[in-house]
């Protein structure tokens, strides 16, 4: 991997369960939890059609961005290893493979047509990879309704697209069931589907019981037993017993909004699924229950939009894509310890004095903080980044990095601009 620009990388402060600073400002879509020479990083795909990869050690991005050449759409992202080797599989217009300790791209081909019957939609919206025969394959679905295998090595189609769902494919999932490989598949038609990847065939009905369309899925193990959980847009999660004749999703309800992304994981033993709505919750699958309070940063704009677990360190992470804005990480071990009781404020003392590290500009904070309309303001935090304000009377959401709040509302009166600011236009 290419060494940082920078000589000496800001260390990541916890902002109670947060790691900080987020990850990839701006333009974020999907982002994956993956391993590059025995490091954890994370994997972002923008709307650029850029795959950009973060070193979770220090939270800087690694190299220049990947992205297919072309203008063919890519709309998601799958990691997985090619024998040694490190891959990412993008999808979109087409099947784009690569290696990303080398950087380079190693297949690629465009989507084929769609089928006799099947309605074109612009390609592939969702990936996900596992081993079928002793290789890797990625499994995709999308906007034609087929489920497609591809070697990864090659990028080339294996066999025909399965057919069954009558609406969008959004999401794909990849695991075993009874020692054999399987894809769940989740999609607009308020289904999930199982598919036996060996055989090439669907096993056994559509699991049905969502009300809307089926947004994710994700697969994993629970006390053993191979399970599924999925989201939709009727505001519920449902838990999949993988291994019943018949499976029943059991109902676990809390988000207040349409769930669009979740991720399975362990914290402490006890397996868990994280969720992300209008924020991002945290469920023990045993007790079907939360396992603590939301996760939820007042500073962004709600809505999750992608999200995956990982680790660093041994300790479990939360990677969240809020409002396709930025990334934030959170240490699932550190939420499970601060338990139910969340404070007020988490930083052990508040600067008395802060430098923005972009402008120069010096913030006194030993006093009144007024905006140019004469509201007040109190610093509530400190992330280790920046202090957090927010304007009286305190809102439950409303805060803001104090840089961001003085460009506009302005707090001139304890800014002290960086030489040779002072003189600047306006404008810029």
């Amino acid at each position: 991997m290419p060494q940082h620009q920078e000589a000496e990388p800001r260390i990541p402060w916890r902002f109670g369960a947060q790691v900080v600073p987020p990850l990839a400002a701006g333009g974020v879509t999907e982002v994956v939890c993956a391993a590059v020479e025995g490091r954890p990083v994370a994997l972002t795909l923008g709307q650029d059609r850029a795959l950009r990869v973060w070193d979770m050690g220090d939270h800087r991005q690694a190299g220049p961005p990947l992205a297919p050449a072309g203008t063919q759409p890519v709309w998601g992202v799958a990691h997985g290893m090619l024998g040694q080797r490190s891959v990412a599989v993008l999808v979109g217009g087409g099947v784009w493979v690569w290696d990303l300790a080398e950087r380079r791209r190693i297949s690629g081909a465009e989507s084929r047509p769609c089928p006799p019957g099947r309605r074109a939609g612009g390609g592939l919206r969702a990936v996900a990879c596992t081993r079928l025969d002793g290789r890797l394959v990625a499994v995709t679905g999308g906007y034609d309704r087929t489920v497609q295998v591809w070697d990864v090595a090659t990028a080339e189609q294996l066999g025909e697209p399965l057919c069954g769902h009558t609406g969008v494919i959004r999401s794909v999932a990849c695991g075993e069931l009874n020692g054999r490989p399987i894809a769940l598949t989740a999609a607009e038609d308020e289904t999930v589907r199982i598919w036996d990847l060996e055989r090439r065939e669907p096993i056994g009905r559509p699991l049905t019981g969502h009300t809307g369309p089926v947004t994710t899925v994700a697969h994993g193990l629970l006390d053993g037993r191979p399970i599924a959980v999925s989201g939709g847009r009727d505001r519920t999660l449902r838990l999949w017993d993988l291994t019943a004749p018949d499976p029943v999703g059991t109902s676990i309800e809390g988000h207040g909004d349409a769930v669009g992304a979740v991720a399975l994981t362990t914290v402490a033993g006890r397996p868990v699924a994280v969720s992300g709505g209008e924020d991002v919750r945290v469920w023990d699958l045993r007790g079907r229950r939360p396992a603590g309070p939301p996760l939820f940063d007042g500073r962004d704009v709600p809505g999750i939009t992608s999200l995956a677990c990982g680790t660093l360190d041994g300790r479990p992470l939360a990677l969240a894509v809020y409002g396709h804005e930025r990334v934030r990480v959170w240490d699932l071990a550190e939420h499970r310890r601060i338990g139910a009781d969340v404070p007020d404020r988490y930083a052990p003392r508040l600067p008395a004095r802060w430098t923005d590290p972009a402008t120069g500009d010096v913030y006194d904070l030993t006093g009144p903080l007024v905006d140019l309309d004469g509201d007040r303001w109190d610093v509530v935090d400190y992330d280790g980044i920046e202090p957090i304000v927010r304007q009286r009377p305190v809102g439950p959401r409303v805060a803001l990095g104090i840089a961001d709040a003085h460009a506009e509302y302005g707090f001139e009166g304890v800014v002290t601009p960086a030489p040779g600011r002072e003189e600047m236009p306006e404008d810029g």
